[in-house]
């Protein structure tokens, strides 16, 4: 798989996997919803121990990149799920 690929579906993976969690984890409490956003940043830290491992090199502006594809992920994600959970 082409690096500039793993760039795009990493972060967008993970930050489909933090808006899960951050579903489960705050379910019934909307006190909880920054414990949400600590996952994300949580997950993509996570990302500055995979990528070397994949073998993609990371210049300081993919970073920002990275940040906003997972961002849209988690949000998307954790809206869809909250909607299904509170309207259905």
């Amino acid at each position: 798989m082409d690096a500039e690929l793993k760039k795009t579906f990493i972060p967008i993976i993970l930050g489909a996997i933090a808006g899960l969690i951050s579903f489960i984890v705050t379910q019934d409490l909307r006190q909880r919803d920054a414990f949400g956003i600590i996952i994300l940043v949580l997950l993509i830290y996570i990302q500055k121990f995979i990528f070397p491992k994949l073998g993609v090199e990371l210049k300081p502006k993919d970073w920002v990149g990275l940040s906003f594809l997972s961002l849209s992920a988690w949000y998307i994600v954790w809206t869809i799920l909250l909607n299904e959970y509170y309207f259905s």
